[in-house]
């Protein structure tokens, strides 16, 4: 059939397009075409630790449940389908060659650095410290409401503070400590990563522009939605200097 030879040969032509403008930008063909599989690559290990992320957060819940205590519930479960996100406009940027995608997948992979990535952490330590040390909480009012009441009160006891008569009428914070544990150990993996993709994302986008820089020829330095690839032709037609 002539139709998938001549979608074959659209697509080979279109790459090649998009690699072409890295190429003018004094990366080789061969070193754009590493960086961006690598790109790939880190992108793929973002969906899979999210993913894994979000089983673990979501077993968690069901652990708590199941004994009654109080934790942030939903919170782990937003943030791990973020870094699933991250991953997913990464392999879109990488695969496409779009510069404004690969960017967006730096900008994310900062806000993991900064946002997601603490949270996950803090909340998962804070719920395997009041695990371990058997805290309990009770409050006048709930911990999601939108407004709290004047004169409230709301208290937090762990260990031998807590007798059976406190219990029956305070509820149990935290988890237990391995899901968490294993929460904190994807998060630190997921900051990890996010580091070395801003590193080879940077490379990508910022070495090519700062090179060119020095050529003077700031209008072709455009970067929303542009491809990371231009063709050559465009550089032919433009003209060798203004000579008169």
């Amino acid at each position: 059939m002539t139709i998938p030879t001549d979608t074959q040969k659209c697509w080979k032509a279109h790459n090649l397009l998009q690699l072409s403008h890295l190429k003018e930008g004094r990366l080789s063909e061969t070193t754009t075409v590493k960086m961006l599989s690598l790109l790939k690559a880190l992108a793929n290990i973002h969906v899979f630790l999210g993913i894994i992320m979000i089983v673990l957060s979501g077993l968690a819940d069901y652990a708590s449940t199941r004994i009654n205590t109080i934790r942030l519930h939903g919170l782990e479960e937003i943030c791990s389908f973020y870094f699933v996100l991250v991953g997913l406009v990464g392999i879109c940027g990488s695969a496409s060659y779009r510069r404004g995608l690969v960017i967006t997948y730096l900008v994310m992979c900062i806000h993991s650095i900064f946002i997601f990535v603490p949270a996950i952490i803090t909340v998962s330590s804070f719920d395997i410290h009041f695990y371990q040390h058997e805290c309990w909480g009770e409050c006048d009012w709930h911990l999601l409401a939108t407004s709290f009441p004047t004169n409230s009160r709301c208290q937090i006891m762990c260990g031998d503070h807590v007798d059976d008569a406190m219990r029956r009428r305070m509820t149990r914070l935290g988890t237990d400590y391995r899901l968490d544990a294993g929460l904190i150990a994807a998060a630190i993996l997921e900051f990890l990563l996010s580091i070395v993709t801003c590193v080879v994302a940077s490379r990508t986008l910022f070495s090519p522009l700062k090179e060119l820089g020095d050529q003077g020829t700031p209008a072709e330095l455009t970067v929303e939605m542009q491809p990371l690839n231009q063709s050559e032709e465009n550089t032919d037609s433009v003209p060798n200097g203004l000579t008169h």
